[in-house]
């Protein structure tokens, strides 16, 4: 299973995890997260992707954070 790529919009820093510790990215509140250009809601939607033959190959996949932008 690849590690995740980390990444906050707008920030240069990034961080690496496994897909078992990523849970507490769907804690934080008022982010969209996008995995390979794919938005995700649930951790179990970010498994079921990354479970996908195409990434079992890959050293990370990129995950970015992006701040949730309510519009009216």
């Amino acid at each position: 299973m690849p590690k995740l790529k980390i990444l906050y919009y707008g920030f240069s820093n990034e961080d690496i995890c496994d897909l078992d510790q990523a849970g507490y990215l769907f804690d934080i509140g008022e982010l969209m997260i996008m995995v390979e250009g794919q938005k995700i809601a649930s951790y179990d939607g970010l498994v079921k992707l990354i479970s996908q033959d195409r990434y079992k190959d890959k050293q990370y996949v990129e995950v970015v954070l992006l701040p949730a932008i309510a519009g009216g």
